[in-house]
């Protein structure tokens, strides 16, 4: 019975420590791969040489967090309050923090960057009134500095629409929006993008 004991020990030590080191492969592998041009295939030679030396760097234990980013920010909350004196708006990057064992310390790699915009509305089921929104405020996303924007991938648009006793929350892929037709009619974004209410 000691026996098993001690060898169930030894055996979650062993689990632990190729976790920590897939974990440190793993996170060499992202660095190497993600920095390298989207356009170019890197080289072997250079693969290998980046991995070497860096191999010997902590590993670290990836979390899913969110940025503020406060110049996007800035810019989405005046554009729609021009719009709207009461609408609000602002800007995150989502992504992930590398967080280090040893220091507590951590990096952040941004996948996307995500928008969420509230304003009032007088009727929560106008879906002309929604569409308008969405199609205005997509306006001012879509015109934001490309550098303003964080991750290769792309991120959402979240809308909060209020009455005085009730809100409508409606979430909209950047992606999916941009396959809908330029020249929709208002009243039919909402219809397009939400087919199952």
């Amino acid at each position: 019975m000691i026996l098993g004991v001690k060898s169930n020990k030894v055996c979650k030590r062993i689990l632990l420590l190729l976790f920590i080191i897939l974990t440190a492969c793993d996170s060499q592998a992202q660095t190497v791969l993600t920095s390298s041009s989207a356009t170019t295939t890197p080289d072997l030679a250079e693969l290998t040489a980046t991995f070497n030396s860096t191999s010997t760097s902590e590993p670290c234990a990836f979390v899913e967090a969110t940025h503020n980013l406060p110049d996007a920010s800035a810019q989405i909350d005046s554009a729609v309050k021009g719009l709207q004196p009461e609408a609000s708006g602002r800007a995150e990057a989502f992504g992930e923090n590398c967080v280090f064992a040893s220091s507590g310390q951590s990096t952040f790699s941004a996948m996307e960057t995500d928008f969420y915009i509230t304003v009032n509305v007088e009727n929560l089921d106008d879906d002309n009134e929604l569409g308008t929104w969405i199609i205005n405020s997509m306006k001012i996303v879509n015109s934001l500095p490309t550098d303003s924007i964080q991750g290769p991938q792309a991120g959402f648009v979240e809308f909060t629409f209020k009455t005085s006793n009730d809100q409508r929350i409606l979430r909209v892929p950047l992606e999916e929006f941009k396959n809908i037709p330029a020249d929709i009619n208002p009243s039919d974004v909402i219809p397009t993008l939400f087919p199952n209410p």
